[in-house]
């Protein structure tokens, strides 16, 4: 699989964005090669624009959400994203999990270690329960597979699995409300585990928290970086990538129409859906040319993309 080249200055230009109807003069945002060469989730139509296909949390309807199995089930199945969520322990280890604190709905305890806010406890603290044997309601169904046993993996764990392999990583920085938590140690900590791998073309960072997309920037500009959660009423969605230097963008199919999606990929941006899990969905992003689908359901997005 092709690994994201290094980045080019796009030449100024004139972009029209459907949105409001305005004319917007294209930033110097670093310009996105095609995103890697088709794996088995790509697979479509001749002359069909291929979308990637993104296991959000590792797939979770098929295992328990950002474990091992999850990953190590995703990628077997050829997705083109591995995407997770990180945290911080108190002892400043980079783990990876999605909630704030530990939910003992979803993660039991094996030993007297009690729940708590991941912040709040040492990375051999996270490593005493079982994320496995339960599932969040919203993901259960006929594809889930309970793995007992399952534990909160650390950054490292993942990226040295599986960086030998095809896929790509789409990592989120998780900072709460609050927290003390230095977005710039955070982000240095990730760089450093992501340079040590060798992934520095082969990983996003994506956040909520756009101090880690600044941060991650200013310490390596090489590793590409994703907007989350930019607000509904923007409408310059190219001058939002530009300030912080981002080369990505998640939108849900209702925030932008099929020429706006042109415009950001002519302007060099990744553009990425927001989580969907129906074919009814999958078939709106598709229509509109977005470049991946990021859902919980791979196996699924895998299929409709094949037809």
């Amino acid at each position: 699989m092709k690994r994201f080249a290094r980045s080019k200055l796009l030449r100024p230009a004139v972009l029209a964005l459907a949105a409001g109807g305005m004319m917007l003069p294209a930033p110097s945002i670093a310009a996105a090669p095609a995103t890697p060469a088709a794996g088995k989730a790509a697979e479509g139509q001749a002359g069909k624009r291929a979308m990637k296909v993104i296991a959000h949390r590792g797939g979770a309807m098929a295992r328990p959400e950002n474990t091992m199995a999850a990953f190590h089930h995703a990628a077997g199945m050829g997705v083109d994203y591995l995407e997770f969520d990180m945290m911080m322990t108190r002892d400043n280890r980079v783990v990876v999990h999605h909630d704030t604190a530990i939910n003992p709905e979803f993660c039991k305890s094996a030993t007297d270690t009690a729940p708590a806010p991941v912040r709040d406890l040492s990375f051999a603290q996270t490593q005493a329960f079982d994320c496995g044997s339960a599932v969040r309601p919203a993901y259960a169904g006929s594809r889930f597979l309970a793995v007992p046993g399952a534990r909160i993996p650390g950054l490292e764990e993942v990226l040295a699995t599986f960086a030998g392999g095809d896929a790509l990583f789409f990592a989120e920085t998780k900072i709460p409300q609050g927290a003390d938590i230095d977005p710039v140690l955070f982000a240095t900590l990730l760089e450093d585990a992501v340079r040590r791998h060798g992934l520095e073309d082969r990983l996003i960072l994506q956040s909520f928290d756009f101090r880690t997309i600044d941060a991650l920037h200013a310490i390596n500009p090489r590793i590409r970086t994703c907007l989350l959660g930019v607000p509904r009423q923007t409408r310059d969605y190219l001058a939002m990538l530009r300030r912080h230097h981002a080369g990505c963008i998640v939108l849900s199919h209702d925030e932008v129409d099929r020429a706006g999606v042109r415009a950001l990929q002519q302007a060099g941006v990744l553009v990425f859906s927001g989580v969907a899990d129906t074919e009814a969905d999958w078939r709106k992003y598709a229509d509109l040319g977005f470049d991946a689908l990021f859902t919980n359901e791979p196996e699924g997005a895998i299929a409709f993309l094949r037809r």
